[in-house]
């Protein structure tokens, strides 16, 4: 299974330029369908910090006769370490979307968004040199955390500027990293800038990744990434879950202890039965 877990959108709900995005975005995501892709995150880009009145403007599109997986997900662009981003599962505004995360643009920041940032991934701008340099020790903190490094590879297909910019700091990251904890995503802002999964294999090769490590960055790692989201927005610092007693079987009702056992039977043999009597 085969991820893209960047496509950015901008344009807020309601305005003029909504339906023209909304255009553009689902030509980006039929190709992405054609291309063997079966599930897509859309990123939504935000510049400091995030407002009390923010309200989530990622509308998920209606596809019919295409199976693909549809998150949505917030970068976070900062540049302020005194700051207090809210990058927490306490925060409405962040448990909105299903994936989080962070593009630090110094530093502090970087060792903050490795160490101590609730998020999920680590995007930097690889397209442009790199304010500073990548050390194995910082990043093996995000790693112990579960946390993911994202590439991403439009930027090379537009400028070869980015492009030089971006291969020379993709092998800084690898080298540090080990190859561990990264994926690799297109950011592409038109349908002409993706391309096929096994092309960007091919291009992760070319990065210092082996082939098999180059498809994992589109896939299991990928998947990790969407199911550490999971774990951050539905438990407590990754300690406790809470779930609806209704979500219990009848074979899992021996754990709330045997009155709310009695309770919860009597409850479900209700419903069967006025769902009986409606039937017929």
């Amino acid at each position: 299974m085969f991820y893209d877990l960047n496509l950015p959108v901008s344009a807020t709900p309601g305005s003029a330029q909504a339906a023209q995005e909304q255009l553009e975005t689902r030509k980006r995501v039929e190709l992405l369908n054609h291309l063997g892709y079966q599930a897509v995150a859309y990123n939504h880009e935000v510049t400091g910090k995030i407002g009390n009145n923010h309200i989530n403007p990622i509308t998920k599109l209606n596809l019919p006769g295409i199976n693909l997986k549809q998150y949505s997900r917030l970068t976070l662009v900062v540049d302020d370490v005194s700051q207090n981003y809210g990058l927490n599962t306490g925060n409405p505004t962040i448990s909105s979307y299903d994936i989080i995360a962070v593009q630090p643009t110094n530093e502090k920041l970087f060792q903050a968004a490795c160490g101590t940032f609730e998020v999920d991934i680590i995007s930097l701008d690889m397209s442009a040199r790199l304010p500073f340099y990548l050390k194995h020790s910082t990043v093996g903190l995000a790693i112990e955390r579960g946390i993911y490094f994202e590439l991403c590879y439009s930027a090379a297909i537009r400028d070869a500027s980015a492009r030089r910019n971006l291969i020379s700091n993709a092998q800084s990251l690898i080298r540090v990293t080990r190859g561990k904890n990264i994926i690799l995503s297109s950011q592409a802002m038109r349908a002409m800038e993706l391309r096929g999964p096994y092309d960007i294999v091919n291009f992760g090769t070319l990065l210092g990744l082996n082939q098999a490590t180059a498809k994992d960055c589109l896939s299991s790692h990928c998947r990790a990434v969407a199911m550490h989201a999971e774990t951050r927005r539905n438990t407590t610092r990754a300690v406790i879950s809470v779930a609806p007693v209704s979500s219990l079987t009848e074979t899992e009702t021996w754990k709330l202890g045997n009155k709310r056992k009695i309770q919860v039977s009597k409850d479900t043999a209700q419903k069967k039965k006025s769902k009986e009597s409606s039937s017929s």
